[in-house]
């Protein structure tokens, strides 16, 4: 009987029992209770003492409850020991003590990675750890079960066990790992990420009968090896390796001439995957030491299934690294005929193929272990093979013996296996592309529906379809956006719009720059940058961007963020909203997103939030603005002048009271904070708006406490904007809708309403359906509530499975994508979990970290998107409870931020929060070449770099006539003002250009005129008296100071001649006596008045 160990039904404390061993019990982390039997008696023990009240068992840890850990233990840790230890031969080993030595080692420390996982899920462990996990305890199990203190005696004739004197790699049955086993009593447990090198794997060794458990040599490390790169990551920060990829080749006679070299063949079966066609060329240089080494059949082929993880491979490391070639007709010719001269063998009757009696010679040596010996102690001396071992040929004396290799199926082209480096991810690619070819072969044999000789129902057309999905690769990647990409809309299949946050606050305001909206074009492989989106830079009197040299170094524009978009494709119009609290409206010039050009635009009062179009004949916009009333509006459009188009606001409810006066504060109100029209035919018309509050000076503590799970659920008709009745969770914080895509019903993440929430539960979605037929109301009601443990819900999903049922889910700030199936209750059937952010957090993850910001549905229920604040875009498959995760689709250097698919979902678009946008395609077409530069290093040599692609700004924009606040504004310098005084007509040039500049038609409006100076302060009033004679007497003043002209000077020889004879004099003041000083004049007595003071 396999060792089975369940969980006690006790509240406060779980407990592990083995029906093997009759009352055994075994506990987590405590002592056993004083109450077993007696494990191989039957005498039973009494009855146990009632237990004391006690307010908490201290095995439970204190941030979580005695209920979480128990349902943990039950349904996820305990099924884990069980699978573990059926894996192990139940007659030879004690079960129960490898459980408890396993249960100990992974529950003892508070710090380990169970409980930050346990806390992380908040009793929930996902099944990626689960994976994890399971592979550790097969891991501990197998090594624990080789220690003598865990092995019972034996109560038959024991098997042999071989011995081997090499390593190898070995992949167990269940979990997917590489375990390394050793003859000597190895540690319980060796961190997975080490500073000694994986050796690569080589021949076992064994000195009789056959055996599935290969030994290390001595020396070498014995713990088990578990390939979990994530988690290595996380724990002892090592960088991320390429996967190590199996590569095969033709291998060369060791003994004849080199043969020509033909084109490799295909050595898989076509039915299989084919993961290892990557072929090299094998050469001496490439194996080790000229070994050629020789792999037992069983150890390649568990080696070939791959060990779907990532292999850290010795440094330094040489690819490709040979563990396998295959014996040549050659060296199977020698070895027959070194073992037929051997003495002392018996006479075994001759076949005329050498390579069949040599396996009938080998299947008599293993009957006979003496003669095994000695064959191989004779090889050994004479060495027929110079480049093989002795390991090597017994493992092909044991592959001939189990009839492996024979003349009759030999190859005429033995086989090299290698590991190499897959730095381009080639082998992902590789199985990718034989995919359609399998599928076709598959369908060809087996008929469209999958059966017979696959023993499975295949839908073709998933198939297919995933095929042509997993193609999704990187294509191009722009840098330089003004910052986190924030929102995306496709205008078509080649073009998209793209939205980013900027930097306008008054202490960030010297980053901000253009960028903040793009238009991109997969086909043309540009981004370009669009400057509508901006307001004229405020003064800022405070901080350092309030200085005079920050304020002239700027650009006097300031670049508002887009922080929403989406597109009309009925009527071909783009919209776009920002902080600069418009909307515009564009339309793009062509399909291939080249340029597009405003159509006009809608002022707002505040910050506009959303926008989104109706997919209604009537081509209603819905917009939500930062506003305490009337902060929803839904515009009819006027085709003739679009900025004109006429609108109807709405309100929430408890904006007012019931006498319908304000009821917000000036520190918070409820603003929109989710908003989506109906997708279904019979609910275009309608639009649900989700209200929160929000403090409007950015702190959360304004918000009173009792107010912040509160908000609203409204439904508008937008025909006729009659209110539509919503019958629960009308008052409850709304973080998320969402319609569903062919029905009358929608979801909504809200905070928990009840008096029944588990202590757990911190958000609630709630399915809604259209009542109206029942109640004769045109209103909609709750049909099913579904739990989730995160504090907030980012992205929400609905997929029909069903006529009747779907698939829910939503991507949340604690970085998890919880997935609900409304067929199988209100628990999620999937919790598919991402790293930690790639950026430091110094508070709690879900208060600080962004999460899981873009999830999506691919073309089949089978891939699901994902990407998250780890910089990682992931694919799923939901339906895959085992292994969810398909593979990583994207590694981006910060947070993911957005994403979307493209309409005919053959291309994705993706942003991050460090500016940088990702396109990803199906067609190797859409790559966009890169751009090379050269760059001068310091010593001299130039060296070629690749160029990232960057946004193209727009042209430099003339600077602004008016202020932040709309008044006109004067130029700081003269030339500027005197071309403003031109431009308005204020001043006007003369047709005489000796006149000059005079005053224009509308220089009155200067206010240069001096009123007081006219007739009761009027400007059209003649001068005063005493205004007009000092006017005369100016000009008369100033015709009077009219200077003259300068006559040139005339010719005159003696001047030149006193000037020449002025020069010879030698002017030396000490040659002057004082009495000629006076006589001549220059000397004059001065009195300052100065007063001394003595010395």
């Amino acid at each position: 009987m396999s060792s089975t160990f369940v969980a006690s039904s006790s509240p406060s404390q779980t407990y592990l029992r083995s029906p093997r061993f009759s009352g055994t019990t075994l506990t987590y982390l405590s002592s056993p209770p004083a109450r077993a039997r007696a494990a191989n008696g039957g005498d039973t023990a009494p009855p146990p003492p009632k237990r004391q009240k006690v307010d908490r068992d201290p095995s439970v840890p204190s941030w979580t409850t005695p209920e979480e850990y128990d349902r943990c233990m039950k349904d996820q840790f305990v099924p884990l020991v069980n699978k573990a230890l059926d894996l192990l031969p139940q007659d030879r080993v004690d079960t129960l003590s490898i459980g408890r030595k396993i249960t100990e080692v992974l529950l003892k420390d508070p710090n380990s990675h169970f409980w930050a996982e346990y806390r992380r899920g908040r009793g929930v462990l996902g099944h990626e750890f689960e994976q994890r996990l399971a592979r550790q305890m097969v891991a501990h199990s197998e090594v624990l079960a080789r220690r003598p203190e865990y092995q019972r005696p034996p109560t038959e004739t024991p098997v042999p066990i071989p011995q081997f004197h090499a390593s190898t790699l070995q992949r167990l049955p269940a979990p997917r790992l590489i375990t390394p086993q050793v003859s000597q009593s190895p540690r319980l447990y060796t961190p997975r990420v080490s500073t000694t090198p994986i050796p690569i794997p080589c021949v076992p060794t064994r000195a009789v009968g056959p055996s599935s458990t290969p030994t290390l040599a001595a020396g070498v490390a014995s713990d088990p090896i578990v390939i979990d790169d994530e988690e290595d990551q996380a724990a002892a920060h090592v960088q991320r390796v390429r996967p190590l990829r199996l590569a095969q080749s033709k291998a060369t006679s060791s003994a004849a001439p080199a043969r020509k070299e033909h084109p490799p063949k295909p050595l898989l079966d076509p039915l299989l995957p084919q993961r290892h066609q990557a072929v090299v060329s094998a050469t001496q240089s490439q194996y080790f030491d000229g070994h050629l080494p020789y792999v037992l059949n069983k150890h390649r082929s568990l080696i070939l299934k791959g060990n779907h993880g990532v292999l850290q491979p010795p440094l330094p490391f040489q690819s490709p690294a040979v563990f396998h070639v295959d014996f040549t007709d050659d060296e199977v010719r020698l070895l027959h005929q070194a073992i037929r001269q051997l003495p002392g063998l018996p006479s075994w009757r001759p076949k005329d193929d050498q390579r069949r009696d040599l396996g009938s010679m080998a299947h008599q040596l293993f009957r006979h272990d003496g003669q095994l010996k000695h064959v191989l102690a004779q090889l050994g001396q004479q060495n027929p093979l110079p480049k093989r071992r002795i390991e090597d040929i017994r493992n092909f004396l044991y592959d001939l013996d189990h009839k492996r290799k024979r003349m009759s199926t030999a190859q005429k082209e033995p086989v090299v296996l290698s590991f190499s480096q897959d730095n381009n991810g080639d082998h992902g690619k590789f199985i990718r592309a034989s995919r359609v070819e399998s599928l076709l072969f598959r369908r060809e044999i087996s008929g469209p529906g999958g059966l017979r000789a696959m023993r499975q129902l295949v839908n073709f057309k998933t198939g297919f379809k995933h095929s042509r999905e997993d193609e999704l690769a990187l294509r191009a990647e722009w840098t330089d956006c003004a910052g986190d990409i924030a929102t995306i809309a496709w205008t078509s299949n080649n073009a998209f719009i793209c939205g980013t946050t900027e930097h306008s606050d008054a202490h960030n305001q010297q980053y901000n720059k253009p960028g903040n909206l793009v238009l991109g074009s997969c086909s043309l492989g540009t981004l370009r940058a669009y400057p509508e989106h901006r307001i004229v830079r405020p003064i800022v009197s405070k901080g350092e961007n309030s200085t005079y040299a920050m304020q002239q170094s700027q650009s006097p524009w300031l670049y508002s963020s887009v922080v929403a978009s989406d597109y009309d494709a009925a009527h071909d119009r783009a919209f776009t909203s920002g902080f600069d609290r418009t909307v515009k409206i564009w339309r793009v010039d062509s399909e291939s997103g080249s340029s597009m050009h405003m159509l006009g635009e809608w002022k707002h009062s505040g910050n506009v939030n959303f926008v989104t179009a109706s997919n209604h004949a009537s081509g209603m916009i819905a917009t939500a603005a930062d506003v305490a009333t009337d902060a929803v509006r839904i515009y009819g459009i006027n085709n003739e002048n679009i900025s004109a188009s006429p609108f109807r606001s709405y309100s929430c409810s408890r904006v007012t009271d019931a006498e319908g006066n304000a009821v917000s504060t000036e520190k918070w109100a409820y603003f929109p904070a989710t908003m989506q029209w109906g997708l279904a035919q019979e609910v275009r018309h309608l639009l649900l708006v989700g209200y929160s509050p929000r403090s409007r000076t950015g702190d959360d503590n304004d918000i009173p406490v009792e107010r912040l799970n509160s908000g609203e659920l409204c439904l508008w008709n937008g025909l006729t904007g009659e209110r539509w009745k919503i019958n629960a969770a009308t008052t409850q914080n709304v973080f998320e809708v969402l319609w569903h895509p062919s029905q009358r019903c929608f979801i909504a993440a809200t905070s928990p309403q009840g008096l029944d929430v588990p202590p757990l539960v911190r958000t609630q979605i709630r399915i809604f359906c259209s009542t109206d037929e029942e109640l004769g109301e045109k209103s909609f009601s709750p049909v099913k509530v579904l739990d989730c443990r995160a504090a907030d819900i980012n992205e929400l999903t609905f997929m029909p499975n069903s006529a009747k049922f779907c698939y829910v889910t939503a991507g949340c700030t604690d970085g998890n994508t919880y997935v609900w199936d409304t067929a199988r209750g209100d628990r999620p059937i999937l919790v598919l979990r991402h790293g930690e952010s790639v950026e430091p957090l110094s508070g709690d993850r879900e208060s600080e970290d962004v999460g899981v910001k873009f999830t999506a549905w691919g073309t089949t229920l089978d891939r699901f998107y994902t990407g998250s604040s780890d910089g990682l875009v992931k694919v799923w498959n939901i339906r895959s409870v085992d292994k969810p995760l398909v593979r990583t689709l994207l590694e981006a250097p910060a947070p993911i931020s957005c994403g979307m698919f493209s309409p005919d979902k053959t291309k994705l678009v993706i942003g991050d929060a460090s500016g940088r946008v990702f396109m990803l395609s199906i067609d190797e077409e859409d790559t966009v070449p890169p751009v090379y530069r050269a760059v001068k290093l310091p010593n001299g040599t130039t060296r070629t770099v690749r160029e990232p692609l960057s946004v193209k700004l727009h042209d430099d924009l003339p600077p602004p006539s008016y202020d932040a606040e709309g008044t006109p504004l004067e130029p700081t310098t003269g030339v500027l003002r005197g071309q403003a005084y031109l431009q308005n007509g204020q001043l006007q040039r003369h047709p005489n250009p000796t006149i000059g500049v005079v005053q224009g038609p509308r220089y009155v409006e200067t206010g240069l005129f001096r009123a007081e100076a006219h007739f009761e302060n009027d400007i059209t009033q003649p001068l005063l008296a005493e205004w007009e004679v000092k006017q005369k007497d100016a000009r008369a003043f100033s015709g009077r100071a009219q200077a003259k002209g300068l006559r040139p000077v005339r010719d005159n020889g003696f001047l030149a001649a006193v000037h020449n004879e002025n020069r010879a004099v030698d002017f030396n003041l000490d040659q002057l006596d004082w009495e000629t000083l006076q006589a001549e004049g220059p000397i004059m007595e001065l009195d300052y008045d100065f007063s001394y003071e003595d010395d």
